[in-house]
């Protein structure tokens, strides 16, 4: 397998700051911190933040026969979103928790909900995640390739349509029960152990409307500012010329052809109002030479100052 990784990264000069409808998590403080409400603290589960991600370590609770595991769960109420359209939640976790826990709606599980009928109860192990949408409809297995973080997408068009992906791959769809976003909507994360301790890592969690295709409006705040730029910068690494942007990017396609590169760098500067001083947008094979990526750069540069002309020193940003 070709993997794309970001060759050197982007500086865009500008000062402006956008605040919107998304909502962010990104894992860098402790859930209480973040906007989330407590449900359960059972038996002092492990909680902690490392390398700007939320861990959680579940373990069997001393005393209890047969053994009872800890767990966590955690909510948002979604009241804000009541009546959208449009809307997704996306999040990306990695557990090493067995598939044997699935059954006690463990090790992972999210859920978006109403405090009707309409629920969409994702369970997620190490290699095997779970649909729930209610217990007289098909439940959705899908395998997953174990030990690696992976991307969950749900996006939900009122009561016309639901779409659930995993790395940008659509897995399941189809027309809901109705709108998830009426009567007292919500959104749960759980981590739990029944009968396997295990550890969870949530890199985010992002949920709001969705943003329109090549809008550069991430937030769909009406405006494209720093916190788009932020996301826009993400998306980039994550695709590159001819590498699908997938469903959490296309907003950031500016140009509409399917990935995120330099001419979408340019398209996102002319809404922005910032200037894209230095990108590089090209991936790499495993295990490419210094030179080889020394060679790529200075291509990208030679591109970039013929597009924008020659940034001085101090606009200049530095390979990564």
């Amino acid at each position: 397998m070709v993997r794309k990784t970001l060759v050197s990264g982007f500086v865009l000069l500008s000062a402006v700051v956008a605040r919107g409808e998304v909502f962010s998590y990104e894992g860098d403080s402790l859930p209480l911190d973040g906007g989330w409400s407590p449900i359960v603290f059972f038996c002092d589960p492990g909680e902690w933040i490392e390398d700007g991600m939320l861990f959680h370590r579940m373990e069997f609770c001393e005393g209890y026969n047969p053994p009872v595991g800890q767990q966590v769960d955690y909510t948002r109420d979604l009241s804000e979103y009541l009546g959208t359209e449009n809307f997704f939640a996306e999040w990306r976790v990695w557990t090493d928790g067995d598939r044997s826990e699935i059954p006690f709606v463990a090790p992972v599980a999210f859920v978006v909900f109403n405090g009707g009928s309409v629920d969409y109860h994702f369970t997620i192990s190490n290699d095997l995640a779970k649909l729930n949408r209610d217990n007289f409809l098909p439940i959705i297995f899908v395998e997953v390739n174990p030990d690696t973080f992976h991307t969950y997408r749900l996006e939900s068009y009122g009561s016309e349509q639901y779409i659930w992906y995993i790395d940008g791959e659509i897995v399941d769809s189809g027309k809901p029960e109705g709108d998830v976003l009426t009567h007292q909507p919500g959104v749960n994360i759980r981590a739990k152990a029944r009968f396997v301790e295990s550890t969870t890592i949530w890199d985010y969690i992002r949920y709001g409307d969705i943003a329109e295709d090549g809008s550069g409006d991430f937030d769909s705040a009406d405006g494209v500012g720093l916190r788009d730029w932020r996301y826009f910068e993400e998306c980039a690494g994550n695709s590159g010329i001819g590498v699908d942007a997938g469903p959490g990017c296309r907003w950031a396609d500016m140009d509409w052809d399917g990935d995120v590169d330099l001419v979408d760098c340019a398209g996102f500067q002319g809404v922005f109002g910032g200037r894209c001083i230095y990108v590089s947008l090209l991936g790499k094979k495993e295990g490419a030479s210094g030179t080889q990526l020394t060679r790529l750069t200075e291509a990208v540069l030679r591109i970039v100052r013929w597009i924008f002309g020659s940034p001085t020193s101090e606009e200049v940003g530095h390979t990564t």
